[in-house]
């Protein structure tokens, strides 16, 4: 069962999450049929997100998006998640790699040059939004500076993501360390530099069964680490026919006229889990109707 668990370290005046993704990023890639390279790149945006929707508040309906986008092959890594642990995302293009050997490619020639946008609803009557350009091409450093730079919070990320000779996952979690406004300055460094001369990779510490909350306990030198909660993690969409309908009205009564003559029907498919929807003549012309009536 896939869990984040957020801490507080009382002694270093830190706060921590920990995320175990294994079973939602193998659901995730399995929906969009990645190969390797994309899987990698997927596998880990779907951590990252997974750990920034841990600092949102708890059980509540805040959700956290984040984009990376740019010119390279893959063109786009869209996810989100929200505060009680669902997470949904899809990529622009799944099947990058060619056939053969595999050879994973980096996610900085994946993306290219490009942007990271981050979305963050908390209720209000706009939903928050940063663009920022992709400073390292690498989802921990870059989304590190995004926290340092726009939430002014000084923080260290760790996400690690295996994988069998298949392309297929093995392991797959991360680690996100952040200050309070009381935290000495070097507190955040001396993780840094356990993070940068960790013994083993996360992704394979996970591989051989270690508890990450042990490896939380290495980068912290020992310190405790009080559990505050721990919530489940899971793939999971939030489209239904509703709202696939509400689109389609979006469009306009001429556009849906069109799709009766020419098509005699719609169908669409959410972008995020590939669920399809099928809508008959009859029910566009009820969305044609319902549509005047509101209007």
């Amino acid at each position: 069962m896939d869990t984040i668990s957020r801490f507080h370290i009382r002694d270093l005046r830190l706060r921590a999450y920990t995320s175990i993704t294994t079973d939602t990023v193998r659901s995730l890639t399995d929906i969009h049929a990645t190969t390797p390279s994309a899987t990698r790149a997927f596998g880990r945006a779907i951590t990252a997100t997974a750990l920034l929707g841990a600092t949102l508040k708890p059980d509540s309906a805040q959700t956290i998006t984040l984009k990376f986008s740019g010119s390279g092959p893959i063109r786009e890594v869209h996810v989100q998640s929200d505060a009680r642990g669902n997470i949904r995302g899809y990529v622009s293009n799944p099947a990058i790699d060619g056939a053969g050997e595999i050879r994973l490619i980096e996610f900085s020639r994946l993306i290219g040059a490009g942007m990271l946008t981050i979305t963050k609803d908390i209720g209000l009557r706009e939903p928050y939004t940063s663009v920022m350009p992709l400073l390292h091409g690498d989802i921990s450093r870059d989304l590190a500076s995004y926290l340092a730079t726009s939430e002014q919070t000084p923080s260290a990320l760790i996400i690690g993501l295996a994988m069998n000779s298949d392309g297929s996952i093995s392991a797959s979690g991360g680690i996100l360390v952040q200050t309070f406004p009381d935290t000495t300055p070097d507190v955040v460094e001396r993780v840094e530099t356990s993070i940068a001369g960790a013994a083993q990779p996360l992704g394979e510490f996970l591989r051989g069964g270690g508890a990450i909350s042990h490896y939380l306990s290495g980068l912290l030198g020992g310190a405790a680490a009080e559990l505050l909660a721990e919530t489940t993690l899971s793939a999971a969409c939030r489209c239904n026919r509703a709202l696939i309908g509400a689109i389609l009205q979006s469009l306009g009564e001429d556009e849906l006229r069109d799709m009766i003559e020419k098509d005699g029907g719609a169908e669409l498919a959410c972008l995020f889990c590939r669920q399809k929807y099928h809508f008959s003549a009859d029910d566009l012309r009820a969305i044609v109707t319902n549509s005047a009536v509101s209007n």
